[in-house]
């Protein structure tokens, strides 16, 4: 269980940073124990993805990532519990959107390495901002969600006003590594204080001023601007980060050299929102403190309507 002075730094860092790095609170065997059954029901290859031929007699960029029914962490049942039952985690959630809090989507998240991606596939993402590769997966693995990098975003891009019963602004993201992440591993790039300036239409108005200071420039739909810098979150299996739903975040593809294997990087992601209550959490104190729209009717304009992306932008690849 936690005391009320580590409930406060979590509070404190989400409102001022809009993110919380737990760190390495979660059970490592536990972590590596569930990395071992995905790989032992799943292989991870090039064999993931269709021809360039079943693509194009069914060029559907839509309704492709996992659900509540299409989902691979529904093989493991039990398998979750160092996650979900974790007393020190579960009482800061508590607090944060009460005991009764639910979860929008839970899922694993799958960095999959370049090499492994057909030629015919790099062509048609490459300088894409978001690079979810789901629409070239063949639909038995869709139950993962794919991605090759993305760049800077919030998670409120999945969320415009309507979309859901719940409501966007209440919505926390909860990361898990379930495996060492390094700086090879397409780590988690968060960009602290981002929330501030509320929910903005992706893709955003960034800009890397300096690489070794990780310095930033970004402004809201409004034309307000601050300064900001980037953290890189990397660790070992058991690894958790928090963040509010305006936060700024993203990866780059995962890094090869010539000395090493073609490996991914595979996490769990929680989307988690409070529970459905006029009492006043933690998440209410957070949103009190962000100056500007916590919610958008749309929220990018970087695809056509088919749902394919047609704007190509790409700012967190810039960042060596």
């Amino acid at each position: 269980m936690t005391n009320s002075n580590d409930y406060q730094n979590v509070l404190d860092n989400l409102i001022e940073n809009g993110a919380h790095i737990f760190g390495e609170i979660l059970s490592p065997e536990g972590a590596a124990e569930l990395f071992a059954k995905v790989k032992e029901k799943r292989s991870f290859d090039e064999n993931l993805f269709i021809t360039e031929e079943e693509y194009l007699a069914n060029p559907v960029h839509v309704n492709l990532n996992p659900d509540q029914k299409n989902n691979f962490m529904n093989e493991f049942e039990g398998e979750f519990n160092f996650i979900e039952k974790d007393k020190y985690l579960q009482s800061i959630l508590y607090k944060l959107l009460g005991s009764e809090y639910g979860t929008v989507i839970k899922k694993f998240v799958c960095g999959v390495p370049s090499v492994w991606i057909p030629e015919w596939v790099q062509k048609r993402i490459e300088g894409d901002g978001v690079k979810n590769l789901n629409a070239y997966i063949k639909p038995q693995f869709r139950d993962i969600t794919y991605f090759n990098g993305i760049d800077m975003h919030q998670d409120m891009i999945d969320w415009p006003q309507g979309k859901t019963n719940h409501d966007p602004k209440e919505f926390l993201t909860l990361y898990i590594y379930i495996h060492d992440v390094t700086e090879l591993d397409s780590p988690l790039f968060v960009i602290p204080k981002s929330h501030k300036l509320g929910a903005t239409q992706f893709p955003h108005h960034l800009k890397c001023l300096d690489v070794v200071s990780k310095k930033w420039t970004y402004h809201d739909d409004a034309g307000r601007k601050m300064d900001c810098e980037h953290e890189i979150l990397t660790g070992k299996a058991g690894y958790a980060a928090i963040w509010h739903n305006c936060t700024l975040h993203g990866t780059q593809p995962v890094a090869m050299d010539d000395l090493e294997l073609p490996r991914m990087r595979l996490s769990l992601r929680y989307l988690i929102y409070k529970q459905d209550t006029k009492e006043k959490f933690g998440i209410d104190e957070i949103n009190n403190h962000i100056d500007g729209p916590l919610s958008l009717e749309k929220t990018r304009h970087d695809l056509d309507e088919s749902g394919k992306p047609v704007l190509k932008k790409n700012v967190i690849n810039a960042v060596k």
